[in-house]
């Protein structure tokens, strides 16, 4: 064996595979508990106890269900209870039950974790576990159902049953949660490189990977018959010195990567197998439960990504591809429904219809002789969200669930699915309604609103409560002709869920239109942070609500970068671009035919469900979305960051461009926006796209992170999803596709933009630019406890995922803290006191909007813009 020096890939291996050079780990890293987490254990003392890995896992969790209040949720096989009672204590609205068959590990979590909503109880995890049938609102399977498949000799059917007794003990719309792992595709086999370091001795735990590999192949699935465990395992002649190289099947080897750290407890998972189902057997396997799938997703950890996974191998296709990093986890969500009732919503087969509902326009830039396209549609809507504040000083919204998207769900044509997410077709939206009325309603008074509430809602505005403008965003200035108007309406406690009043045309047809439900604003924001709601939008439009009623929200970013210390290139000049937004500009004319840069697409889409043992189609109908010939359904929207060196301002790299929607709907389409890439279909999967982001920066890799979960661009016009980056930047200036430049500017100063609407009656924004900007601001601040500090350098801690907060008072609950949204003078504003109950019964006047907002006046003069 030869010997080596190092136990990570040599430098020169790396430039030969053309990887980036090695970036040493800061020993901030290190720190298991850092000032930010500090200050969360001090907020929360109820989770003082509790490893901050423990308390991500709980809020990973219980991001995915939204729930009721007074939920009873079960949590399976939850050993000595630690997340369990997290999650009681994160969620003191919900009752939590960790159930497991160990008794002397529940009689532990009974002695030591002690919540008013938390009990626990021994059962058979695999049965009914002492539970009574249709009890339940949520059930929790949390890496426990491999464990379920190892202890039943590896039989998947062990498995459907437990799952089919679970899906007995929810009530009806019940949720299922599933974390665990995925088998990657069958009878595939895989390349695995690992530096070739010299092992410690013969021991398990002082062997080399490289002999471990050798050993657990030989090892694995003990509880085969006699000679008939292990797996196929074949060495290579190494491609580069200082490496070992192994060909052996795709599921072994990611069994392999999976526990290779945890040489601990390595002798007792010997026997247990990660993997038995795939993503799509998953699926399979609930909708034959007469389950609807909402979502599926593999999940990458980039804790454990960094920690265990990064120049300590890599692995490749059969012929040599690179794959990326392997999923850590699978997630899964499913609901309980009715024989009947709507499943899945898909495209079936292209439509011979005629009939275009989209229209696709060339318009020329006369300043420049491009020509773009530009999709509208007959349809001019507004997006309502009514809203109540609770007695206890909590946010919650009334929102459209269940709405029927197929567009989620269409034949890959453009470029592959880089984050693997699935949906089952039935997503959540802000309330939709024609704008038409709208418009009557805010001309009106009182009584306008209240039957505009009871017609068209089904609800009932709070006494004096009339409509409230929010902000207006484009989905995709650049193409899609249309400006999204968001109002929001004060009304009174609702119980049950509401049938729609009114649909829009695009989602009539099926079995089902949704409902409008009365849930947690925090819940939703925590569902669209881990990606279960692709909605940005809809993100923006609750922030700007909590912002708007001076309440704070927790959101969790994270982002872990190192940012460079620069002195930008190009910075903008605020003065120069409010005169230009200012002024008229008529550059965009339309021209005659399409420029050839969008296609309509019309196909027909069905519903399925689950009906006599099967899977049926149960209705069907014709629908229209567009696609790009010339570019994937997938968009990298990056944000380049910096530090400058001489102001000691975080900095934000933004594109100005003319662009032709917002110069139909003001007059002038100057617009302020994050540099964009249409990644190309030679880019298949989430590492692929960092390093083709990390290309147009001229930056590594490492020096590129996600900056929040995709989501879809405009689901009922196109299957677009956009992928936010941020990069940790050098300040130079960057070539966009469209033409524009980056130009720097502080990210505070953008943040304040961001929350001019009150203000601004045509300010109007870009959805991919401010969710970019409101993440940022999170995760690095503008003036508050979690700025950056030039003292201490730029070293970012990559395991710092406590929620951004800004203020820090502990009003009643768990779940606190969002940044205020003052001018970059006042960044970092005083807490304020919570109201109290008498300043938010249902009989008071609707909320004023914050105070510290008028002070943009002072704001101008200071940034010199007139």
């Amino acid at each position: 064996m030869p010997k080596a020096a190092s136990n990570k890939l040599s430098a020169g291996h790396r430039k030969a595979l053309g990887l980036p050079g090695l970036q040493e780990r800061p020993d901030e890293e290190k720190q298991q508990v850092d000032a930010s987490l500090s200050a969360y254990y001090d907020r929360h003392e109820l989770l003082q106890d509790i490893p901050a890995g423990v308390i991500r896992k709980a809020w990973f969790t219980m991001a995915h269900l939204i729930l009721e209040p007074q939920a009873r949720v079960v949590d399976i096989g939850c050993a000595d209870g630690i997340m369990t009672y997290a999650m009681a204590a994160l969620n003191p609205q919900f009752h939590f039950t960790g159930v497991d068959l160990n008794k002397k590990a529940i009689n532990k979590a009974r002695q030591t974790h002690k919540l008013p909503n938390l009990t626990f109880q021994t059962g058979d995890i695999s049965k009914d576990a002492g539970l009574e049938k249709e009890s339940l609102d949520a059930v929790i399977n949390s890496f426990i159902l491999h464990d379920i498949f190892s202890g039943s000799k590896y039989n998947e059917r062990h498995v459907i049953h437990t799952l089919e007794n679970q899906f007995g003990l929810l009530k009806q719309n019940g949720l299922l949660f599933i974390r665990d792992f995925a088998r990657p595709p069958p009878e595939e086999y895989v390349l695995l490189e690992m530096p070739d370091t010299p092992g410690k001795g013969k021991a398990l735990a002082d062997m080399s990977e490289p002999d471990l590999l050798v050993w657990y192949s030989e090892n694995a699935r003990p509880r085969q018959d006699r000679g008939c465990h292990g797996f196929f395992l074949e060495e290579r002649p190494p491609r580069f010195p200082q490496t070992r190289l192994f060909r052996l099947p795709y599921k072994w080897a990611y069994e392999f990567v999976m526990r290779k750290d945890n040489r601990a407890e390595w002798e007792t998972e010997l026997p247990k197998e990660y993997t038995f189902f795939t993503p799509r057997e998953y699926r399979k396997t609930m909708r034959d439960l007469s389950a609807r799938v909402l979502y599926t997703a593999p999940h990458w950890d980039q804790t454990k990504i960094k920690k265990n996974f990064e120049d300590r191998f890599h692995l490749y296709s059969d012929d040599g591809k690179p794959l990326g990093a392997p999923p850590t986890s699978f997630i899964a969500v499913a609901q309980k429904r009715n024989e009947k009732e709507s499943l899945r919503i898909h495209e079936r087969r292209p439509s011979q219809t005629s009939d275009h509902l989209l229209k696709i326009s060339a318009m020329r830039n006369e300043s420049d002789g491009r020509l773009v396209d530009v999709v509208s549609r007959e349809i001019d809507i507004t997006e309502v969200i009514p809203y109540r504040v609770t007695e206890n000083g909590e946010l919650n919204v009334f929102i459209h669930t269940g709405l029927p998207r197929g567009i989620v769900n269409v034949v890959p044509r453009a470029g592959k699915e880089l984050d693997g997410k699935r949906w089952s077709g039935h997503m959540t939206e802000a309330i939709t309604v024609p704008t038409d009325i709208i418009h009557d309603v805010d001309e009106g008074g009182v009584k306008e609103s209240v039957l505009f509430a009871r017609d068209y809602l089904g609800l009932k505005p709070a006494i004096e409560s009339t409509l409230e403008k929010g902000p207006s965003y484009y989905p995709a200035p650049d193409y899609i002709d249309e400006l999204i108007r968001t109002r929001f309406l004060r009304v009174t406690e609702h119980e049950g869920a509401i049938q729609p009043k009114t649909a829009p045309d695009d989602i009539t047809g099926f079995t089902t239109l949704g409902h409008l439900r009365e849930v947690s604003a925090q819940s939703l924001l925590n569902a669209i942070s881990v990606g279960f709601i692709p909605n940005a939008r809809l993100e923006l439009q609750i922030l700007s609500l909590y912002e708007m009623l001076d309440i704070e929200a927790e959101t969790w970013v994270d982002c872990p970068l190192t940012l460079k210390e620069s002195i930008p290139e190009s910075t903008l000049d605020g003065k120069d671009l409010m005169s230009k937004m200012a002024a008229k500009d008529n550059r965009y004319k339309k021209v005659k035919g399409s420029a050839g840069k969008l296609r309509s697409v019309q196909s027909i889409f069905i519903d399925e469900g689950h009906m006599e043992g099967g899977i049926v189609g149960m209705a069907s109908r014709d629908m229209e979305f567009v696609i790009s010939d010339e570019h994937t359904i997938n968009t990298a929207s990056v944000l380049p960051l910096t530090r400058n060196i001489q102001s000691g301002d975080v900095m934000v790299g933004v594109v100005t461009e003319y662009l032709p929607v917002p110069q139909r709907h003001k007059g002038n389409g100057m617009t302020i926006r994050s540099p964009s890439f249409p990644l190309p279909k030679e880019v298949k999967t989430l590492d692929q796209a960092k390093q083709y982001v990390a290309d147009q920066f001229k930056v590594k890799p490492e020096d590129v992170s996600s900056l929040g979960e995709s989501y879809f661009c405009h689901i009922g016009i196109t299957p677009q999803r956009i992928f936010p980056f941020a990069v940790a930047s050098t300040g130079k200036n960057v070539q966009t596709p469209s033409g524009g430049s980056t130009q720097y500017s502080p990210l505070a100063y953008m943040r304040y933009i961001g929350s001019m609407f009150p203000m601004v009656d045509d300010w109007n924004y870009d959805v991919e630019f401010m969710s970019n900007i409101k993440k940022a601001y999170k995760r690095f601040g503008g003036g508050n406890d979690f700025n950056l500090d030039l003292e201490k350098g730029q070293e970012m801690n990559a395991q710092d995922t406590t929620p951004r907060i800004m203020k820090t008072e502990n009003i009643q609950g768990l779940n606190r803290g969002a940044p205020s949204a003052s001018p970059p003078s006042t960044v970092a504003s005083s807490a304020s006191a919570a109201p109290p109950a008498s300043a938010v019964a249902e009989k008071t006047a609707p909320p004023t909007r914050r105070e510290n907002l008028p002070r943009a006046t002072d704001e101008k003069k200071r940034l010199d813009i007139k």
